[in-house]
């Protein structure tokens, strides 16, 4: 960050703007936005990371500080408030000092009874009062001097970012995940039984202060009660305690030490590679159903979980009638009968995906005893003939067997081949016949069939792709034709230990009389946990995009056509030698889109000016360009939640008012965006042929390009205008025009810009003024950078940006933040994405 900038500044706005200019030089990978009116939020890699300018404080002093913090605070509660993921790290920064600090520093201060409504801008009194009194640290302050060196400060911020879960504090949702991550990597003592285990643990949690490493004897620890002290991983002991909080209340202690024996228990279960579903979660399940089935359906049913695991769903419910509890583990089912959990179910080993057939979690030798035992038979016909609903109770694993996104599957190679996804292979039900829970699914269908049953329900937890994704459209057409969708709700993944809250999880209920509508919504609550208890945090609408899938309308119009080889790019400014892309003759860019839900917007969206390497791009030509930039619109205005993250995109209704004008400063916007990867490059090699590229989004026309090149300064930029007037990638005419697509529009007058967009634009000219006189220069420095082409775009122009004219950039970027926030609303108004 040049400190001339924070020098100069003169008011807390271009003090935000220079550290947002620093930090964009310095991580250029960083996406920065302005969620609930910021100075800044940036993510890269790990970090979340929420900007404060001030302007001339003194952050030595501790009121300063603590005002500043109450207003980080306040700003925190707005993402809590909408269930977003808290930023981890706090960067404020002033004209003359800067601090960082981990946000779990003051995030119990979220949890004080006060009055959150404040505008963050004025603050909190009573927040600031109780930081003065109870922040237990002050941060380091940086002196922004001429040893000032902002990239120290942003690896700080990746470092604590690194130690986001320092203070992960037990509960009784998490404990058990907790225990399996000590064992596994903590313990190295083969003598402790699972109790002594489970005993130390919990002393290690709760009693820091009498268990602790031996001082001299390295990986030994002194607990008391063990003589000879206990083995253990000392790195991995130290980084346990860089992530778990140790020290409770004693109430908070008795109430773990009372799960002591459901530790014990449940371990041998999870080592079997079982997935245990926290008790919260299974009382919400029961009482959905409740209200669904009745409160008596315990008793009326007969209930079956065919992938019970250690039977967590039903052990500790003893009203059942009639209970099924199967699993195809065999340690699971010796696990409950020891327990007694059930007595009168008929509990038993069973490959509900394998029926009488060869099961990978059978011995070679036990193979014949992998079908349903008659006695199971025998009940499942009686029950049928006393006119009882079968009820499927369950949550199986989900993933495929070559899933990259696998929430549980087994170690056993080729699980996911089972008999079951045979049998949906040959009714043609698509990508779903290879994932594990529609596997279940399906054969809770089937047996409900075969058994003859007049009523049943399917109930389980799942991820909702099945309910939304394209890929799952036959499985749902089946699906839905057998089935009315009776209840649901989701909750974050990370409620479920050691899983990625990226995601959601959902609990759904299915009728098997009457049908559900294949392009219905799904109405659904929106769960959490506050206080060790589910509460509701809003509502959410499962839909799918049968028929009106954006990915296909987007491409509709490029069909057909003579489809050759040309360069294939992994990069905007890197050419790889690979078989995948084989672009349209007419095209003029390229868009990587791979799927159609907010899942892969982020990383796998973006423009080339030559075919995507990763074979997942499509031709853009005049006849889809505008549709292109529509979507490349609607597919970067909006990031995922965890709640959202399967959200499909729809051909939006282009008949609404204002779509037309939407999508004119889309082209803008899809300009300016870091993802447009589209360049121009020359003597570029690809299969040893020269190649010439152009960039089509480049925004002057070729001869408003080649008045502004015809200076003493930039004689190398105006011959190259002279020699390369614009054409398509295999060197064909687009027309009869020299000018990149994009400026031909513009000039044209078929744009209507909006006041915003022309902000933009107008900003983007005079800063490409600017920089020309520099530009010659600067290229031969930097001939990665292919500068030398008259249409250079703004991925490879950038760099001359950001470097020598960072006020101007960041004042570009400020305007292309305005234009992005009136552009995101059509999102949904439009409808590319449903709330």
């Amino acid at each position: 960050m040049p400190r001339k900038n924070l020098k100069a500044s003169v008011t807390e706005k271009d003090v935000e703007n220079a550290y947002r200019a620093g930090l964009q030089k310095a991580r250029p990978q960083a996406s920065i936005t302005s969620p609930y009116n910021t100075d800044g939020y940036a993510q890269w890699d790990k970090v979340r990371l929420l900007l404060e300018a001030k302007f001339d404080l003194d952050f030595k002093a501790r009121v300063p500080v603590c005002n500043t913090l109450g207003q980080c605070l306040l700003y925190l509660k707005k993402f809590e408030g909408a269930g977003e993921p808290l930023p981890n790290v706090i960067l404020v920064g002033d004209k003359n000092e800067c601090f960082v600090l981990s946000t779990v520093a003051v995030q119990g201060f979220l949890d004080l009874p006060l009055d959150w409504s404040a505008a963050p801008s004025t603050g909190n009194p009573d927040l600031t009062r109780a930081l003065v009194e109870g922040l237990n640290i002050l941060p380091y302050v940086y002196d922004v001097d001429d040893k000032f060196n902002f990239r120290e400060v942003l690896s700080k911020c990746e470092i604590l970012a690194e130690g986001e879960q320092k203070a992960v504090k037990a509960t009784t949702g998490n404990i058990g995940a907790i225990f399996v991550y000590w064992v596994d990597r903590v313990f190295k003592d083969k003598n402790l039984t699972a109790v002594e285990q489970v005993d130390v643990f919990l002393r290690c949690l709760f009693q820091p202060g009498e268990v602790y490493p031996h001082p001299t004897k390295k990986g030994l620890l002194v607990a008391p009660g063990y003589t000879d002290g206990v083995v253990i991983d000392p790195d991995q002991y130290r980084s346990f305690f860089d992530h778990f909080r140790q020290g409770y209340k004693p109430s908070e202690i008795d109430r773990f030490y009372g799960m002591k024996d459901r530790l014990v228990e449940d371990d041998a279960r999870r080592r079997q590679g079982a997935f245990f579903t926290p008790q919260l979660w299974v009382d919400e399940a029961h009482k959905t159903l409740d209200g669904v089935l009745g409160v008596g359906w315990r008793e009326e049913c007969i209930v079956w979980d065919p992938a019970a695991g250690t039977a967590n769903l039903t052990r500790d419910y003893q009203d059942w009638g009639d209970l099924i509890v199967s699993t195809a583990e065999r340690p699971d089912v010796e696990v409950i009968k020891e327990q007694g959990w059930h007595p009168g179910a008929e509990v038993f080993q069973y490959d509900f995906l394998n029926p009488g057939e060869w099961s990978p979690f059978f011995d070679e030798a036990d193979q014949d005893k992998n079908i349903l035992p008659v006695s199971v038979e025998k009940r499942l016909k009686a029950a049928r003939d006393a006119g009882k609903r079968l009820v499927f109770f369950m949550n199986p694993p989900y993933g495929t067997a070559a899933s990259i996104e696998t929430f549980r599957s087994s170690s056993k190679k080729g699980v996911g081949q089972t008999s079951v996804n045979g049998e949906m292979k040959q009714i043609k039900l698509g990508v779903a016949s290879g994932q594990l829970y529609a596997q279940f699914m399906f054969q809770c269908a089937h047996l409900a069939q075969e058994f003859g049953f007049t009523e049943h329900t399917v109930a389980l937890f799942s991820v909702p792709t099945f309910m939304s994704s394209g890929s799952y459209r036959k499985f749902r057409a089946w699906w839905y034709g057998k089935h009315e969708f009776k209840k649901g709700w989701l909750f974050q993944a990370s409620h479920f230990a050691d899983v990625s809250g990226r995601w959601g999880i959902s609990f759904t209920i299915w009728g098997g009389l009457g049908t559900t509508d294949t392009r219905s919504n799904q109405e659904f609550t929106l769960k959490d946990v506050g206080g060790f208890e589910v509460v509701q945090a809003g509502s959410k609408t499962v839909y799918n995009s049968n028929g009106v899938e954006a990915s296909k309308w987007v491409r509709e119009l490029v069909k057909g056509g003579k489809a050759v080889d040309a360069p294939q790019m992994s990069s905007g400014l890197k050419i790889k030698d690979t078989k995948y892309g084989r672009p349209k003759t007419e095209a003029l860019a390229y868009q990587n889109s791979l799927g159609n839900n907010l899942t892969e917007s982020s990383d796998s969206v973006y423009v080339l000016s030559c075919s995507s390497s990763r074979g997942q791009d499509f031709s853009i030509t005049p006849a889809n360009f505008r549709r292109s930039v529509a979507l490349y619109a609607a597919r970067k205005l909006v990031l995922e939640t965890w709640d959202t993250q399967k959200d499909e995109y729809l051909v939006p209704d282009t008949s609404l008012p204002g779509y037309e004008q939407w999508v004119d400063d889309a082209h803008v916007y899809a300009l300016v965006h870091r993802y447009n990867q589209a360049t121009a490059m020359r003597n570029v090699t690809y299969k040893d042929k020269l190649w010439t590229i152009h960039n089509h989004f480049f925004w002057k026309t070729h001869a408003d390009a080649l008045a502004a090149l015809d200076t003493t300064e930039t004689p190398t930029l105006y011959r190259d205008a002279k020699n390369h007037p614009s054409k398509d990638v295999f060197g064909n005419d687009v027309g009869s025009s020299p000018d990149p697509y994009l400026a031909s529009l513009l000039a044209s007058g078929a744009l209507n810009l909006s006041p915003e967009a022309q902000a933009v634009l107008d900003r983007l000219d005079a800063l490409w003024s600017l920089s020309l006189p520099h530009r010659e220069n600067y290229a031969a420095s930097h001939p990665e950078l292919h500068l030398m082409a008259w249409d250079a775009s703004i991925y490879q122009l950038k760099h001359i940006f950001r470097d020598l004219f960072p006020k101007e950039w960041a004042e570009l970027q400020e305007a292309f933040k305005v234009l992005s926030e009136k552009l995101r609303p059509g999102v949904y108004d439009y409808g590319f994405l449903r709330k």
